[in-house]
């Protein structure tokens, strides 16, 4: 009794922490980057530079950075995934894509026509990749298969 009591205050004070991150992210639109000078690519002020997986296309970093979070849970239940499962981007303004793992499973982010890959990207952990060709780039997580989403690349 006292243990079910116990995991159901657990799920409910998860469910109030994730309500509360999606709520503060809407309204910022964007969590705090550091600029590498060496690579161009931006990772979360807060993540550890053993956590990060970068990985980019061409040399030149661009002005702006479009996040996309893997949410809390999307190991566990088909109703979690990337957010948002689409992002339009445009070269030159924002085609830099960081994708951070809220999650406490492991996932990638795998395109479908082999144009880029993170690899494992554990809790925590990010991933940078920055679009220099106009397209549609359909994505999905290699190990939870309804975990899918989508960027629009569009010229500057």
């Amino acid at each position: 009794m006292v243990q079910g009591l116990l995991t159901a205050v657990l799920v409910a004070a998860g469910m109030i922490a994730v309500a509360y991150v999606t709520v503060v992210w809407s309204d910022s639109q964007q969590i705090p980057t550091q600029q590498s000078e060496f690579s161009g690519s931006a990772t979360s002020a807060s993540t550890v530079a053993n956590q990060t997986t970068t990985a980019q296309q061409g040399g030149a970093p661009s002005p702006g950075t479009t996040f996309v979070r893997i949410l809390l849970g999307s190991a566990d239940s088909v109703s979690y995934s990337f957010s948002p499962d689409q992002v339009n981007v445009v070269i030159g303004v924002n085609n830099t894509v960081t994708w951070v793992n809220d999650d406490n499973a492991a996932h990638t982010v795998t395109s479908r026509d082999g144009s880029f890959g993170s690899g494992n990207i554990g809790a925590g952990g990010v991933y940078t990749y920055t679009f220099t060709t106009p397209g549609t780039y359909r994505y999905y997580c290699a190990y939870h298969s309804w975990m899918v989403a989508t960027v629009v690349v569009e010229a500057g």
